[in-house]
């Protein structure tokens, strides 16, 4: 459990830092460590507002993401903002929480950039075989694929979860996914997408050495 250092009433206008358009950082500090009473009010609020501004500083300068990977990207930098919250995040003196934020949904920017490389560079299978490939190099390359989807499977012990992550690594769209997998939306997709996502690299992070096994596995390396 995290300590309370903030002892809050969440009521809108509050005199603390700012609230003539709604509640200050601390309360939504306050909201992101705790649940019950207006936590869920005061998320809503933080985060619809925080989503419009970063929206309206990033749209211009990176016109080339689709609509649909904004919303990844803000999934994701919402997970990281309410981690490290919850890891009891200093800000520095000065920096609001909305500043903070839309930071953080910069360096996702990149991350969303910098792993479209990579799926373009490192595809989970090969696209092309040499001239001179047996059957023995496809027999291996199979049971690479097998023991990628298999170690991908025991970390997110969802394999539906792992088939979305693979659905979208090939290129295909959360409207195209619904078909191929159990899930009856693009939302639960997108939402399934994310979890597995998530699980994989805090499971990586606390695993180096696996997390480079994992590496050479994708790049076809011998283990």
């Amino acid at each position: 459990m995290y300590k309370n250092r903030y002892q809050l009433t969440l009521h809108p206008n509050q005199s603390t830092q700012s609230t003539n358009n709604g509640f200050a950082d601390e309360q939504v500090i306050t909201a992101i460590k705790n649940s019950g009473g207006n936590s869920q009010l005061v998320l809503k609020w933080f985060f619809e507002d925080v989503k419009g501004y970063a929206l309206g500083v990033w749209r211009k300068k990176y016109r080339d993401i689709p609509e649909e990977a904004w919303e990844d990207i803000f999934t994701d930098a919402t997970i990281k903002l309410i981690t490290r919250v919850k890891k009891d995040l200093t800000l520095k003196e000065g920096t609001r929480l909305k500043s903070y934020f839309t930071m953080v949904v910069e360096y996702t920017v990149l991350d969303y950039f910098a792993s479209n490389k990579k799926e373009k560079v490192l595809p989970l299978m090969a696209t092309k075989r040499v001239e001179a490939s047996t059957d023995k190099y496809q027999f291996e390359e199979s049971q690479m694929a097998e023991l990628i989807l298999q170690k991908l499977q025991s970390i997110t012990e969802n394999a539906e979860q792992v088939k979305v992550i693979l659905l979208v690594a090939k290129g295909y769209k959360y409207k195209e996914i619904v078909a191929k997998t159990s899930y009856q939306s693009e939302g639960a997709c997108r939402n399934a997408y994310m979890k597995g996502k998530k699980r994989i690299v805090n499971y990586l992070i606390q695993h180096p050495a696996e997390g480079k096994e994992l590496k050479a596995m994708l790049m076809g390396n011998k283990l």
